[in-house]
Formats: structure tokens, sequence, C-alpha cells
């Protein structure tokens, strides 16, 4: 980075030019390493059984409110539930808000890990999940839990 006239830097700044220099050389040289690189192929997603197991979920008597107003809608033909689960019903508000909902125990699990919670402890946290002989009536409508998904 020097100039024919830089004779007014100080030394801090030749100093902090060089390091922006190395810095912007290892990114380069990184990038080209990973355009290189070849990435393994993508396993494709099976829609289809996820969707079965929404539609499971969507079906029990104490699914949350936001999986009940998404079954209205597929019931209604307005979408599919393999629209829901692939993103085509992404724009659709009750959609959004059973993503919202997610995505908030996203963050807590997220907040959980970075606390030194294992994943059985945010699991347990975040609702218990249905052992043999339980029933789930215990549970408050509105947790999501595991076998829900």
């Amino acid at each position: 980075m020097t100039t024919p006239n830089d004779s007014w830097k100080t030394p801090e700044l030749r100093a902090a030019e060089a390091q922006v220099d190395a810095r912007f050389k290892e990114a380069q040289d990184l990038a080209n390493r990973l355009r290189d690189t070849p990435l393994p192929p993508i396993p494709p997603v099976d829609f289809k059984a996820i969707a079965q197991q929404v539609e499971r979920a969507a079906q029990e008597k104490d699914a949350p409110e936001q999986l009940k107003a998404l079954k209205r809608k597929v019931d209604a033909g307005e979408f599919t539930w393999e629209d829901v689960v692939s993103g085509k019903a992404a724009q659709d508000p009750d959609v959004q808000a059973m993503q919202q909902e997610n995505v908030k125990k996203m963050k807590q699990a997220f907040q959980m890990l970075q606390e030194g919670m294992t994943a059985d402890e945010i699991m347990n946290a975040q609702g218990p999940r249905r052992g043999r002989g339980d029933d789930g009536d215990e549970n408050d409508p509105d947790i999501f839990a595991e076998d829900k998904w």
C-alpha cells in the first residue's frame, strides 16, 4: 500500500497497513483453496416423509395452536404439508407463525448450549419427550415435544 509520496505515514499506520495487506492475502489464499475444493453432494431431502411426520403431529389432540391452524388450511386445500415443509408455503402467515415459534426454540437451545448444557438437558428443558405409557396429558397443549415434529 505504499505510494510515491507516503512519507507522511506514521510507523503505526504502516504497521496497520501491513497487517491489512497480510490478512487480505490470507483471505485470497483461502478463497482460492476453497474454490478448488470439491464439495460432497448434498443428499436429497425427503419432504414427503417429513410432511407425513408433521401431519401426524397436527392430528394429535394436544397439537400446538399454530400447527392446528396449518392443519385447517391444509384440510381446506390451501396448500399441502409438503408445501409447508419444503418452503413453498413460506409466505403464509400461519406458516410464518410456526416458523417463528421454532426459531424461538432454536434461540433458546443455542443460549442453553452457550451456557454449557448438553443436548439431552436442552431437550428435557424445552419439553419432555413422551415415554412408554405417557399420553402427554401432563404437557401444556402449546408444548411442541420432539415426537410432534
